[in-house]
């Protein structure tokens, strides 16, 4: 199926929707789903942020009081953390948390994610994302991860 196309921004250090000959650019819709859940912010829990500060999300998912829906991933909550051991691990939670409805929702089979301090530079860190649909895989790749936060 196609979707939306997400281009990266280096510029601005963000995703947008891309244009081609004046309409939206069609591509991959997983690869749109993947960037999605990733880099939306889902809600966090009152525990997770400092009293009084936001705890974002989309609304959308607290319209039904019962639903355990949560779109996005809780990746925003590193932004300012330093990069240790223990904060790659919580980013390679976050991303397992945010696209386990693949697997729930049975568009994947399995995801995959691996999460690496770069080894040419301590300040990066890049995440690798692969996903199995039947007796295909596609792997995303996200270089220097806190880029993107």
């Amino acid at each position: 199926m196609t979707d939306i196309v997400l281009e990266f921004n280096d510029s601005v250090k963000e995703y947008d929707v891309s244009i081609l000959s004046g309409d939206l650019k069609t591509g991959n819709d997983l690869e749109a789903a993947v960037i999605v859940s990733l880099f939306t912010w889902a809600r966090a829990e009152a525990d997770e942020v400092d009293e009084g500060s936001p705890r974002y999300g989309w609304w959308g998912d607290r319209i039904d009081e019962d639903s355990t829906d949560n779109t996005g991933s809780k990746l925003y909550l590193l932004k300012r953390e330093k990069i240790t051991e223990e904060t790659i691990a919580r980013a390679k939670e976050y991303i397992e948390q945010a696209l386990q409805w693949m697997i729930t929702d049975s568009v994947a089979s399995d995801v995959a994610v691996t999460i690496e301090r770069d080894s040419n530079d301590k300040n990066r860190v890049n995440a690798s994302v692969v996903i199995t649909r039947g007796d295909r895989t596609r792997t995303m790749n996200f270089n220097d991860l806190w880029s993107f936060l």
